[in-house]
């Protein structure tokens, strides 16, 4: 640091040119220029660019630690880095060994680690040797707080500091209890509240041979975005197959941790064989064997040994008996992604649209079946799950085809629960909101300028019913809209997916847990008269909503 910048440069004179770039923007070399002393630059000295400063600091014998010196006055980052020598991460300050603190409203976890070198330390949270993936404000700071702490939070925290140029410490560890306060000996005493929230839907009304289910789109849309408004993460699907059905729960069990909310529904066709229900997958007739079906007692008794504070199971579809041989009604030991459960937690509520050996029904001219018809009008209210359904039943014995469909209902839950209780900041909130970018993120919406005029092309993307998952709408305009100009939009690579054309302009790719490719379009704009072809353009939309799920494990943070 004691060598003369002359010296310096003329030995590397890209590195002349770098400084001078670096000292450009906003004009920093004016910032430069005032903290120089007289000393070393005459005070009549005004420079008019950041060439003319680096040229005359070269000839007047200033040092290279001057320099460095005068740059961090003025946080120079950019010009620093080129003229600073690194320096290791060494942590200044460690977390304290253990902290114990109660879970209050007004508590705060707050552990601190500060360390220092060049370029600047970065920081990065642990919690038992996961990183924490909240705020980036909170994770990536050197302070963490965490308001509101509850047991969850506990765990042993380290912290990582680290620098762009490879050096690395962690720091020292700090055992955390969080403690319910000693008046509350159980969860139960405590303020109801979730880590997360979470809702599996599927929707099968496209069956093999042209047969439809009409509403259980509608009655999917409807819970979506009921939940949705109660701050549930929404993993919905459409018209799956058996294996499709048990990827979406595979996914689903993902989000299932501690304290969490979880709902799953299902509408479509199922049927009740030897004293369990099954879910239809959409390409199995009425005539399919069991085994080619899905066991809804197994989904069940899957999520029930999750850790989760709620569970609330439903099952609409028809539970019509049929007699016929399977060989995995009885006595079976499969389950749902082979896994027996060991431990069952009194956190259920099973919902069974109809009883056993009777049809759900669908009313013409509604947009919805009959029980999500009533369930829907209750979902959202601020009152206990008991409450609610219990409201949504007794609306639906008033109906006039109340005779035709009883709802049963199945409880194993000792709290008062409600869906509408709020999301503690958590661990487990933010590491699900980690995994829900690889289920939720659409394209970004497009805008491409074409010719001379005002006119731009628009592309928009959707999941389809705003709740779906594996199916996303495309739609591509011409705004303002121009008479005379065709727009074709097509769909170009699409691999494993399945693509329904609406119109010229609208597509919908559905069966996106198929696709093994990134998903791209084209549009073409032609002059109606002329047949001329305007404008064509080619659009990546990479790995969107469910496509991403392959990559999950490639990412380690939330921007």
């Amino acid at each position: 640091m004691s060598a003369l910048l002359n010296d310096v440069l003329s030995l590397n004179k890209p590195l002349a040119y770098q400084l001078i770039r670096a000292l450009s923007p906003n004009e920093l070399w004016r910032s430069l220029r005032s903290v120089i002393p007289d000393t070393h630059l005459s005070a009549t000295f005004s420079p008019s660019s950041a060439d003319d400063l680096v040229l005359a600091l070269q000839n007047s014998f200033v040092s290279l630690g001057e320099l460095v010196k005068w740059l961090e006055l003025v946080h120079a980052f950019d010009a620093l880095l080129l003229l600073k020598p690194d320096e290791p991460v060494v942590i200044r300050e460690h977390p304290q060994p253990r902290l114990e603190l109660e879970s209050r409203a007004d508590a705060v976890l707050r552990l601190t680690c500060r360390a220092s070198s060049f370029p600047p330390p970065n920081y990065q949270w642990y919690r038992d040797g996961q990183p924490l993936f909240c705020d980036e404000s909170v994770c990536t700071s050197p302070v963490l707080e965490i308001r509101n702490p509850t047991p969850a939070h506990s765990g042993t925290y380290t912290c990582r500091a680290w620098s762009v140029r490879g050096s690395e410490k962690f720091s020292k560890p700090c055992k955390v209890i969080v403690k319910f306060p000693a008046s509350s000996s159980s969860r139960e005493s405590a303020p109801l509240s979730a880590t997360d929230k979470v809702a599996l839907i599927i929707s099968n009304s496209a069956y093999s041979g042209g047969e439809t289910l009409p509403l259980t789109e509608n009655d999917a849309e409807s819970l979506g975005k009921a939940l949705a408004a109660l701050e549930f993460r929404i993993i919905a699907f459409k018209n799956l197959r058996k294996g499709d059905i048990a990827y979406a729960l595979s996914i689903f069990r993902q989000f299932l941790k501690p304290g969490t909310y979880s709902v799953f529904y299902y509408a479509g066709h199922g049927f009740k064989e030897d004293g369990r229900d099954y879910i239809q997958p959409v390409d199995c007739d009425d005539n399919a064997p069991a085994d080619d079906c899905v066991c809804f007692q197994e989904i069940v008794e899957e999520i029930r040994a999750a850790p989760c504070s709620l569970n609330l199971i439903m099952l609409d579809a028809c539970r019509d008996t049929r007699e016929l041989p399977s060989s995995s009604a009885v006595g079976s030991t499969s389950r749902i992604g082979g896994i027996r459960p060991q431990h069952v937690r009194r956190s259920t509520i099973v919902v069974y649209a109809t009883s056993p050996s009777t049809s759900a029904v669908e009313v013409d001219g509604h947009p919805n079946g009959l029980f999500m018809e009533h369930f829907s009008k209750h979902v959202g209210e601020t009152a206990s799950v008991h409450e609610v359904i219990l409201r949504s039943l007794k609306d639906f014995e008033r109906h006039k085809l109340a005779s035709m469909q009883v709802p049963v209902v199945k409880y194993d839950i000792p709290g008062d629960h409600s869906l509408s209780d709020p999301i503690l900041d958590s661990p487990v909130y933010y590491e699900n909101k980690r995994l829900w970018l690889h289920v939720s993120r659409l394209p970004q919406n497009k805008k491409f300028q074409f010719g001379d005029t005002e006119h731009t092309l628009h592309v928009e993307f959707s999941c389809e019913k705003e709740v779906f998952c594996n199916s996303m709408v495309v739609v591509a305009s011409v705004v303002p809209r121009m008479s005379n100009i065709h727009v074709d939009l097509q769909a170009v690579e699409c691999r494993g997916g399945t693509v329904l054309r609406h119109s010229s302009y609208v597509l919908t790719v559905g069966d996106l847990q198929h696709v093994m490719s990134q998903v791209c379009f084209k549009v073409v704009l032609t002059d109606l008269d002329s047949r001329r072809t305007l404008y064509h353009r080619n659009i990546n939309c990479g790995w969107p909503l469910v496509t991403a799920w392959h990559f999950r494990d490639n990412f380690t943070c939330v921007h």
